[in-house]
């Protein structure tokens, strides 16, 4: 069960992506990401009464886990993912899933400090392949530039080379939020191990995200004429987005009850597995997919596998 709920966290985490990449250029992060916050709120509080109204055992809250909850919350509701978004907006939606390579690494490491969990050799192995896909899909052919020739215009442009292009800056942020993801997955599999309610715990992670954002971030007296004046198509695909990342959040805390925080972490960022092939039928190779990137899907693909059949 916990493996087919971290496949799931897979799919909304990717589809989520290509969303945000459509809805960036209609409205902006600023106050899109508070809409998929709000968006995040409003459809657990839903889940949550909807799985009240089917559960047999009283709701009572278990104040460290309750804790644990909004502290993980924050670190991947806010944090963790106010970086991602950022990523994805500037490198691109493929580079961006991609460049969170180091989350199950962090994820393993924390997990074996904080939780004792450990994994065994075949499934290192296959970490380690999920790893190698992710890094040779960060890999962006870059052209060397045209010399000029005397008197005769440029030459042909140089060969593709493999040097990473991607901007330092954007890099450090991406692995920023990486580690945030992590801190908070661990965080958030230790609490739903001793308080069995994954649902609330999205919940109260996306509210105080959403209270931090609020006070941090956000100008409540020009948000109501913003919001006026937004497309109601980026309104839309930004709701859409914070359905998409708190059912995919709530899966993720709910799959890592029953497998290691590493497995689940690992699964759910395979995001290049389903993003890369969809983003090239969809916006063209816009990002430019290589053998390499080819390469790395089929080693995510494999370690993925690997990592659900054992």
């Amino acid at each position: 069960m916990g493996e087919a709920l971290a496949l799931l966290a897979l799919l909304l985490f990717s589809t989520n992506v290509l969303v945000v990449k459509v809805a960036t250029p209609r409205l902006g992060q600023d106050v899109g990401f508070l809409l998929a916050l709000g968006s995040n709120v409003v459809f657990a509080a839903l889940l949550f009464g909807a799985e009240q109204t089917v559960r047999s055992d009283p709701f009572v809250i278990e104040w460290d886990a309750f804790a644990a909850f909004a502290v993980g919350g924050l670190f991947t509701a806010y944090l963790g993912r106010r970086l991602f978004f950022r990523s994805v907006q500037t490198v691109g939606p493929s580079r961006a899933s991609a460049l969170q390579i180091t989350n199950p690494v962090f994820a393993a490491l924390i997990g074996w400090v904080l939780l004792g969990e450990s994994l065994g050799a075949a499934a290192v192995v296959f970490v380690l392949l999920v790893i190698g896909g992710l890094y040779l899909t960060t890999q962006v052919a870059t052209r060397t530039p045209a010399p000029m020739s005397a008197g005769s215009g440029p030459v042909p442009p140089g060969r593709a080379s493999p040097r990473t292009a991607l901007p330092r800056v954007e890099i450090l942020l991406a692995l920023g939020g990486a580690l945030s993801y992590a801190v908070g997955n661990v965080i958030r599999s230790s609490a739903v191990r001793d308080w069995d309610q994954a649902v609330f715990g999205g919940l109260l992670g996306a509210a105080c995200a959403t209270v931090v954002y609020l006070v941090v971030h956000t100008d409540l007296r020009r948000l109501a004429d913003r919001l006026r004046s937004a497309p109601r198509s980026g309104i839309w695909l930004w709701g859409l987005s914070g359905v998409l990342t708190i059912s995919a959040q709530i899966s993720l805390i709910a799959s890592t009850r029953t497998i290691p925080v590493a497995v689940g972490v690992v699964v759910s960022a395979a995001i290049p597995l389903i993003v890369v092939p969809v983003s090239v039928v969809l916006f063209g190779n816009t990002e430019a997919v290589t053998s390499r990137t080819v390469t790395g899907i089929v080693l995510i693909f494999g370690g993925v596998a690997g990592l659900i059949l054992t």
